[in-house]
């Protein structure tokens, strides 16, 4: 079974290895190797058959997820602790590191699963979708300007109308909120951490006082955009004399906040934005925003169109350092589109609720030990193939060389010399191309 596998990822597969029975571990590599190698869906059927060195029935690899014991908050304190060790100081960004969190849907009809049920879709009360929804957590680790996340864990949110989950307290049992669950899972990444110093970046719909406040109270920093017609003050002005009655003011002048450009001087900064260095015109300031229990640190920065308005409850970041850190946010994005396309994301089929956690968590795994066999370092000691014309490698092109990689092994196993394994391999070359 090992002989199908490079080398590089037996040791990223090795850690692993404590948390499975013998067989279990078996199902575990088999699951990452073939999530990687099809093309078609990732459903457990055709995991099945493409692990052909894992002669077991179908039935054996749904047992896996269903019913066999191992435990997934384990599989994932393992893989931070594997990622720290690999990536080290890439992980850290401006002195911390940085956790993107964001939601996702996937679209499923069947009623025997739970926690499926109607949800709406952006802005348009017309535009919604019957199926799951999904909150996703992953680690942003930086190289050079270009930053690339690993998604670690996955959790389901729970619907009212159909509820997955709940929460169990001195109130009574309630179904978690969507609010409920984005918190457990910064809360539980916090413990994967072993809590180091870490920042949570978000997009704008996590921008309200419901979900920061409870982040500053637990002492966790919040990177996000705020909407476009929001307003802050300032502190209030110092008072001479005698005391006037009444409450002190707790907010001093108010300013509209995509009005800061104009109100005050912007001032010019280089700042890397999408893998490029830009200069833009900022105007920075310390305020008080509605209902926040703290002040926070408000950038807006100058666009074509409408000014862009980013916070940040860290006010010891530069004004470029929170540019930055925004920024980072979309590679969370490209995350969830490689899990969906490349990695079985939503080709869960299963009708239990430990069955579809495992399968979409086990999707995280292979994204982000496949994304580490993409490290310039590993690349070259097993992917033989990679074409001229293509600048940066793919998870396309990765599948074509575990494709080569397999079929090398497969003809060449019985083979012993070196140097005729060699000229065998200049021979099968058109061979290997076809099939990759």
């Amino acid at each position: 079974m090992d002989a199908f596998f490079p080398a590089i990822l037996l040791t990223y597969l090795q850690p692993f290895r404590q948390l499975f029975s013998k067989p279990s571990f078996d199902y575990f590599k088999a699951f990452m190797w073939a999530m990687m190698l099809l093309e078609t869906k990732k459903t457990i059927t055709n995991i099945a058959h493409a692990s052909f060195f894992l002669k077991r029935h179908i039935a054996s690899f749904e047992k896996f997820l269903s019913e066999y014991i191992w435990d997934m908050n384990q599989l994932t304190d393992v893989l931070v602790k594997l990622l720290i060790n690999v990536l080290k100081n890439k992980l850290y960004i401006h002195g911390a590191f940085l956790i993107a969190v964001d939601t996702t849907h996937k679209a499923k009809a069947s009623k025997k699963m739970i926690g499926v049920q109607k949800w709406k879709q952006g802005d348009n009360e017309n535009s919604y979708i019957i199926g799951h929804h999904w909150a996703i957590a992953g680690l942003i680790s930086r190289f050079a300007n270009r930053f690339i996340c690993y998604p670690i864990m996955a959790r389901m949110i729970s619907g009212l109308k159909n509820p997955s989950h709940f929460v169990c307290s001195s109130e009574g049992v309630y179904p978690m909120t969507f609010w409920d669950t984005i918190f457990a899972v910064i809360l539980q990444t916090r413990q994967f951490l072993e809590n180091f110093n870490f920042r949570v970046v978000v997009d704008a719909y996590f921008a309200n006082s419901t979900f920061i406040n409870p982040m500053i109270d637990e002492g966790i920093h919040v990177i996000t955009r705020w909407r476009k017609d929001g307003v802050g003050w300032d502190d209030p002005q110092p008072q001479y004399g005698k005391r006037k009655r009444g409450r002190p003011k707790k907010y001093g002048i108010q300013h509209k906040l995509s009005n800061l450009l104009n109100a005050f001087t912007p001032e010019l900064i280089l700042v890397h934005v999408y893998g490029q260095l830009s200069r833009v015109a900022v105007a920075t300031r310390d305020m008080w925003l509605r209902d926040m229990n703290q002040k926070v640190r408000v950038v807006v920065v100058q666009s074509n169109k409408d000014p862009i308005i980013l916070v940040s409850t860290d006010l010891t970041l530069s004004s470029a350092e929170i540019i930055e850190i925004y920024s980072s946010r979309f590679s969370i994005e490209i995350a969830i589109r490689e899990l969906k396309q490349h990695f079985g994301f939503g080709d869960y089929q299963s009708t239990t609720p430990l069955s579809i956690i495992r399968f979409v968590n086990l999707s995280c795994v292979s994204l982000c030990l496949w994304s580490l066999m993409l490290l310039p370092q590993n690349v070259a000691s097993w992917l033989s193939y990679k074409p001229l014309h293509e600048s940066e490698l793919s998870f396309t092109q990765v599948r074509r060389g575990l494709r080569r990689f397999v079929l090398e092994h497969i003809i060449f196993h019985n083979f012993a010399d070196n140097a005729e394994l060699e000229k065998m391999a200049k021979q099968y070359e058109p061979v290997f191309r076809i099939a990759a």
